[in-house]
């Protein structure tokens, strides 16, 4: 796959491919197996009261968020090798610890200093990306780049469920997931595109950004709200089948995503995203068994890998192209709505308690995901015109020349 950047050769071009898919792909893998397992067990211990549950979930993300967002102000003043060594260093150290120490102190200490492991640099692994690819292949390249994130997620979590592993064993894992993203740095310089930069309010005024930002928020608010939702305990017990599934369906929507993105435009993978969630709420609304459970999720799943690729990477790397502080339209978009909802929602419903059966949130889903098409409709494509053209002509040109080639032989 031609990424076509000013590289010298194809080689150069495949290195700089698998040095954005270690770098995020290893990043963004950690996060999850980190956030799906193991946060669990050094926050979640049956020791400690439930106030320093909800306090080390708290912690994590809102280090995670705050972190990303000075980090996306470090990286615009220091080179960005040194800077991802030393982000990545830190992550190894963070992470190598979790061997050693336990405690409720060490705990809430480790996941503050988690939460900065992964946001600090996150944002910088998403601008490498976008720099790292043409914007005609940009989506493709995204698609591609998920999909090994979470076919790396699947792999480790079916695992960590078959062979019972522990907080030792999951984290030696995680560490492995750091120590192979130094490879991405031997591979290639990173070096930064330099650019004019933008203050805060420039990045969220920018032509477009609120535009994307409100749907996918929207998006996110959906997602917490699903988290009051009452399931069954015939329900309840084939979760762990239902995110495999779920993850299964996100990794193949993922590559569906970058092509129609890159084919037809930015919108059209993130209106059919919000179609299919629709769908997926309809499902939400009629769990009464696990079969109708496991296709709720797996919907949801496809629908999440289409509008994350589409919105979280590509759509946010056209908005910032050009622009030497693509790191905060990241910070802002890929990390602080989705995190800072996530936070809001999970605390809350854990600490109320509070929850309704299924069928009683759907139609407010329903409402919240058709209000989040409108703002799609009208946003700008972020896919330039002259590359959507250049495309269609390129079709037009290999069908003629089918058809010459078919009349040739009839002759």
């Amino acid at each position: 796959m031609n990424l076509e950047l000013p590289a010298k050769s194809s080689k150069t071009n495949v290195r700089k491919l698998v040095a954005v898919a270690l770098l995020f792909s290893n990043t963004l893998a950690w996060f999850y197996v980190l956030n799906a397992s193991l946060l669990d067990l050094i926050v979640r211990n049956p020791r400690f009261d439930l106030l320093y549950t909800y306090l080390g979930t708290i912690l994590f993300y809102g280090f995670a968020v705050s972190s990303g967002i000075i980090g996306s102000i470090i990286c615009e003043r220091v080179e960005r090798r040194k800077f991802l060594w030393s982000w990545l260093t830190f992550g190894l150290l963070m992470t190598f610890s979790l061997v050693f120490f336990e405690g409720l102190e060490f705990s809430l200490l480790s996941v503050s200093l988690l939460g900065i492991a992964f946001g600090l640099g996150f944002p910088t692994c998403q601008a490498f990306l976008t720099e790292s690819t043409s914007v005609e292949k940009r989506g493709r390249i995204a698609g591609v780049v998920i999909f090994t994130t979470f076919t790396i997620v699947i792999t480790i979590l079916l695992a960590i469920q078959i062979l019972q592993l522990g907080i030792v064993e999951i984290a030696l894992i995680c560490l492995t997931l750091k120590a192979t993203s130094f490879l991405a740095l031997f591979l290639d310089p990173c070096e930064r595109e330099r650019g004019a930069t933008k203050t805060w309010s420039g990045v969220v005024f920018s032509r477009g950004f609120v535009s994307y930002a409100v749907p996918w928020l929207i998006f996110q608010l959906a997602n917490g709200i699903t988290l009051f939702g009452r399931l069954s305990p015939e329900v309840a017990a084939v979760h762990d089948m239902g995110t495999v599934l779920e993850f299964f369906a996100t990794i193949f929507a993922a590559l569906l995503s970058g092509f129609l993105a890159d084919r037809f435009g930015r919108k059209q993978p993130i209106l059919i995203g919000l179609i299919m969630l629709g769908v997926a709420y309809a499902f939400f609304g009629i769990v009464a068994s696990p079969e109708s459970y496991l296709l709720y999720i797996t919907v949801e799943g496809a629908a999440w890998g289409l509008i994350a690729v589409s919105y979280m990477l590509t759509v946010l790397g056209d908005l910032s192209s050009g622009s030497g502080s693509k790191e905060r339209f990241y910070a802002l978009g890929g990390l602080l709505i989705p995190l800072l909802t996530l936070t809001v929602f999970s605390v809350v419903q854990e600490w109320s308690g509070f929850s309704l059966p299924a069928n009683s949130l759907s139609q407010l889903l329903s409402i919240v995901v058709l209000l989040s098409v409108i703002p799609v409709f009208r946003a700008p494509e972020t896919l330039p015109e002259a590359k959507l053209r250049a495309r269609k002509l390129m079709d037009h040109i290999k069908k003629v020349g089918k058809l010459v080639e078919k009349t040739s032989e009839g002759q």
